[in-house]
């Protein structure tokens, strides 16, 4: 492990929220995401990283809550792309990459309800609609992750409570 990992603060981006950051010192980490997911964004030119914890496909018109803006997946994404912009971050050069959308309450309800599936569908259409491609993903199955985003490097891992960190 470089001497930079290992004196990395870790940043928590707790569900609902989001955090965008140029210091290279910094770790962003979205622990738990079981049906959520965690969007990594890295723009390798302006070196500004971003992380957002997103819970639900749709606003369906409600207003953000200020504790939790990136709640969300449409409001979400929308108000992740306006602050890399203002940290200086040019979206044609966003590295995006995805992880959650697990189905963690098992079989019967994952059928019904489909959340983890959903939001992938609409973090993806969303990102289109912006002109934005996802390079990675570690979606769906039955595991919730971890994601952390290094703020010097871009560099996006993923783990389970079962496996080691593994570069998306």
């Amino acid at each position: 492990m470089s001497t930079l990992v290992a004196e990395a603060r870790r940043v928590s981006v707790g569900i609902g929220q989001l955090a965008v950051s140029k210091d290279a010192n910094e770790v962003l980490v979205a622990y738990g995401l079981g049906s959520c997911i965690g969007i990594s964004c890295y723009d390798p030119e302006a070196k500004v990283a971003a992380l957002a914890h997103i819970l639900l496909p749709a606003s369906n018109g409600k207003q953000a809550d200020p504790r939790e803006p990136a709640r969300f997946a449409d409001t979400g994404v929308d108000l992740l792309l306006q602050k890399l912009a203002e940290a200086g971050a040019n979206r044609r050069r966003l590295i995006v990459k995805l992880a959650g959308g697990a189905a963690v309450l098992g079989a019967a309800n994952a059928e019904k309800f489909k959340i983890g599936e959903r939001n992938a569908e609409a973090i993806c259409e969303r990102l289109k609609q912006h002109g934005i491609r996802v390079s990675a993903a570690d979606i769906g199955g039955t595991r919730g992750r971890t994601m952390e985003v290094h703020v010097a490097t871009g560099k996006t891992f993923v783990r389970t409570a079962a496996s080691p960190a593994s570069e998306l």
